[in-house]
């Protein structure tokens, strides 16, 4: 593994020499991680958005320009799509951030040069923005930055309120019941250990074997059968695990935590990073479709999930200046 490391190492520093890099080629790496970092987070955009259906077209866009002062004057924004929407086909330019603040600042020189690339296409450019804390993408109109001082500056609030990925992506926010959860009933066969704790409490051991595994809705209502949209959001949440003791059973609940509203456009992001950890090929899961469950089936899944009182609410969320 070394040998096959320092081959590398000895591969990059030849071509940092070839290139004409007489820096540190530390400074180097550092670029390369940084650029590394902005393709992931173009390519989950990706993911997200062609799990959609929605897409005839996601065209990544080359950054490289000349002659080079045109820099001054234009911003080549990161991907080109065509979406079926209600009022039709339309084209879209799309600038990708993530940020760890709740907003976004620009200079005036990098807003107004993606305002001016927009213009030359004759094709309107949206923004696309993921506060790492909140984790979710939102999408809204370029026109939606102020500028209050120097800078072209957007709050996280005003990108919830005037969030696209419903109206273009058919995102949606979904909110179960509280006692929604995965239940594991196992029967008490055999008492097997016996211990006093500290406190006085007495721990017992029991041998079990499964008796029922089931979802549970409204007012802990076992529900017949799996919902697989119902499942998969759950299993795509953070969830706390709960045990429930009777004279016979033992009953482990797997049920979301307080915040439990989720974002659908989460569900297969999560549950990919589920199977493969932190470090996702995202666009190699784009090509070859590696979404755990088919969009459209997701959501007509839900149809049924009100009849059987597991989700209480499944949201489509309007941008405001559409009112």
């Amino acid at each position: 593994m070394t040998t096959e490391i320092d081959n590398k190492a000895r591969t990059i520093q030849k071509v940092a020499n070839q290139l004409g890099w007489n820096e540190d080629v530390q400074k180097l790496i550092i670029r390369v991680n940084q650029l590394d970092k902005g393709l992931i987070q173009e390519d989950e955009f990706i993911y997200v958005i062609n799990w959609s259906g929605k897409c005839n077209l996601i065209h990544k866009l080359d950054q490289f320009q000349l002659p080079l002062n045109s820099k001054f004057k234009y911003t080549i924004p990161d991907i080109l799509i065509e979406v079926d929407t209600e009022e039709g086909t339309k084209k879209f330019l799309i600038e990708i951030k993530t940020s760890k603040k709740n907003k976004l600042s620009w200079t005036e020189r990098y807003y107004e040069g993606l305002i001016n690339y927009s213009e030359l296409l004759g094709i309107p450019i949206l923004i696309a923005w993921k506060w790492n804390k909140f984790g979710i993408w939102s999408l809204f109109e370029i026109g939606h930055f102020s500028k209050p001082s120097k800078n072209y500056k957007i709050t996280f609030e005003k990108t919830q309120q005037e969030n696209l990925m419903s109206k273009l992506f058919g995102d949606r926010i979904i909110i179960p019941y509280d006692d929604f959860g995965l239940n594991i009933m196992m029967k008490k066969v055999k008492k097997i250990s016996e211990d006093k704790k500290k406190n006085g409490n007495i721990e017992i051991g029991w041998k079990t074997v499964i008796e029922d595994i089931y979802l549970t809705g409204k007012d802990k209502k076992k529900i017949k059968g799996f919902n697989k949209s119902v499942l998969t959001m759950l299993m795509s949440m953070r969830t706390k695990e709960e045990i429930i003791e009777t004279k016979t059973h033992l009953i482990t609940r797997y049920v979301p935590h307080p915040n439990k509203m989720q974002f659908a456009q989460s569900v297969p992001v999560n549950l990919i990073h589920a199977i493969s950890g932190p470090e996702v090929n995202w666009l190699q899961n784009s090509k070859k479709q590696h979404y755990p469950i088919d969009y459209t089936e997701f959501i007509k899944g839900f149809d049924a999930s009100f009849e059987e009182e597991s989700i209480q609410v499944v949201l489509s969320i309007k941008p405001l200046s559409d009112n």
